[in-house]
């Protein structure tokens, strides 16, 4: 691509894929989000007709809504709160097995407690429950300014529609989708002192049902991307002699194999798997890297799931108690 600034410009193949990619994610869902969005409102009240609530309003007629829906998913929610998720290590076999499996949940747990990790669960099922999906996210920052070590953290989503989940995914945990993207609404004074050199002009426009932006937001606001993506290489896994495997390209060479009187005792061929990440506007990466993990860090909470004509169906509990409300 053309270098600006040190910046990749809007010719990087990575922003045409993902303005792709969140047009086939939106077109595959549209329906859901359609139907979700409805869901939403009106389990928050928003329960009239519009034609109907103008022709009250202008003869002075009340109009009442007595919401008896709120009650239900109160109860459902309060259910999950008192019998959270929670993160939990088993092992396998032998008791050393066991120890480790014990050290890894008190691991879990720090990430937990240190994440207030119960926001995040609460907010994606009450979404799930109300329209049929919600989402939360697992992130890895550094403790202090002045530190270089990382902790993981999980993080709540606070607006499922920002979220582009691969269509393919079938897992309940989303842990096969192949790609993802969010879009973030951030102030342009907060994204130059964030990305001094990039250009706050790089609005990334494309998005979805649900994903609209506020009436008073826009002028002084740009609009990002965070970009999930899958690549996978062809190489070759090498068994040594000593019992280690490892890749191809990164095996110590023929000298230093002989020196420590090591060889290659097996080798075939795999696919290696890298997820990548990328922070980027509409004209510009401004971030990326390789995620240190085997799967998207998004993850998923469905509701009901039926698939009707090849076609997924979300829902929640609100879809169907619309009519006798």
């Amino acid at each position: 691509g053309w270098i600006m600034d040190g910046m990749t410009m809007a010719n990087d193949q990575r922003i045409q894929d993902a303005q792709k990619f969140l047009r086939f994610a939106n077109d595959a869902d549209s329906y859901n989000r359609q139907d979700a969005l409805d869901d939403l409102k009106f389990s928050s009240g928003d329960q009239w007709p519009v034609e109907v609530q103008n022709s009250r309003n202008l003869e002075a007629r009340p109009c009442l809504t007595i919401n008896k829906l709120d009650g239900f998913i109160r109860q459902v929610c309060n259910q999950q709160r008192q019998a959270r998720p929670r993160m939990k290590a088993h092992s396998m076999n032998s008791a050393a097995n066991a120890k480790v499996a014990d050290i890894l949940t008190g691991i879990f747990k720090h990430i937990e407690v240190n994440s207030d990790a119960d926001t995040a669960y609460d907010t994606a099922f009450e979404f799930a429950v109300r329209m049929g999906w919600g989402y939360w996210r697992v992130v890895t920052d550094y403790v202090r300014e002045d530190s270089f070590d990382q902790e993981i953290y999980i993080k709540p989503i606070v607006n499922p529609f920002t979220v582009y989940m691969d269509p393919n995914s079938q897992m309940p945990d989303g842990s096969d989708a192949e790609s993802c993207l969010i879009t973030e609404v951030m102030s342009k004074k907060e994204f130059k002192a964030q990305y001094p050199n990039a250009d706050d002009g790089g609005n990334f426009n494309m998005r979805g049902t649900g994903d609209a932006d506020s009436d008073w937001v826009m002028k002084d606001d740009i609009r990002i991307a965070e970009w999930w993506y899958t690549e996978r290489k062809k190489t070759k896994l090498l068994m040594l002699s000593d019992g280690t495997q490892v890749y191809k390209d990164e095996a110590p060479s023929a000298e230093m194999m002989m020196a420590a009187g090591i060889e290659v005792v097996a080798e075939r061929e795999t696919m290696r798997k890298t997820i990548k990440w990328a922070k980027l506007t509409g004209l510009e990466i401004l971030e990326e890297s390789t995620w240190i993990g085997k799967h998207i860090p998004i993850v998923p909470v469905y509701g009901q799931q039926l698939t009707i004509d090849d076609k997924r169906k979300k829902y929640g509990i609100v879809r169907m108690a619309k009519d006798p409300q």
